[in-house]
């Protein structure tokens, strides 16, 4: 009997001199290794543990996968950039964690409009104190010290 190979494909990014990554297809397990061949039996390993029990990999939908077949898988290797890999770690939080970073996140754009805010009204400011200095100088018909200080 011939084993039929199942393509998968690891997704990894470098972080702090380490490779970290998944498999595209669970992309709920992250795993490292200082190589690239020490990450992919990390993933193998806990990919293949996930879906060993048997309730959990059909409630997620990994039922087709066996550990098996995540041991002889033929690999295919991606490398992320930085945008695509922190959507991976994103993925693989769970719901309440997920949660609280995407609330981070908006609190952080909600951040950057404030501070944008502020920084058009000191504009705004500056502009109309520099045109009340323009005024002045029309009324004494010439430049005070004071002025540009």
């Amino acid at each position: 009997m011939e084993i039929i190979k199942k393509q998968l494909t690891l997704e990894y990014w470098q972080e702090n001199g380490w490779f970290e990554g998944r498999l595209r297809e669970i992309p709920e397990v992250l795993g490292q290794g200082q190589t690239l061949d020490e990450l992919e039996d990390h993933v193998r390993e806990d990919c293949a543990a996930l879906v060993s029990d048997e309730e959990y990999a059909r409630r997620r939908g990994y039922a087709h996968l066996d550990a098996a077949d995540i041991w002889h898988a033929s690999l295919k290797i991606v490398e992320l950039d930085r945008f695509h890999a922190s959507v991976a770690q994103l993925q693989a939080l769970s719901p309440d964690r997920a949660e609280k970073v995407f609330a981070y996140i908006e609190d952080l754009i909600d951040l950057e409009a404030l501070e944008r805010r502020v920084d058009e009204e000191d504009s705004r400011k500056a502009r109309e104190k520099g045109g009340d200095l323009e005024k002045d100088d029309e009324v004494d018909g010439e430049e005070d010290e004071n002025d540009w200080q």
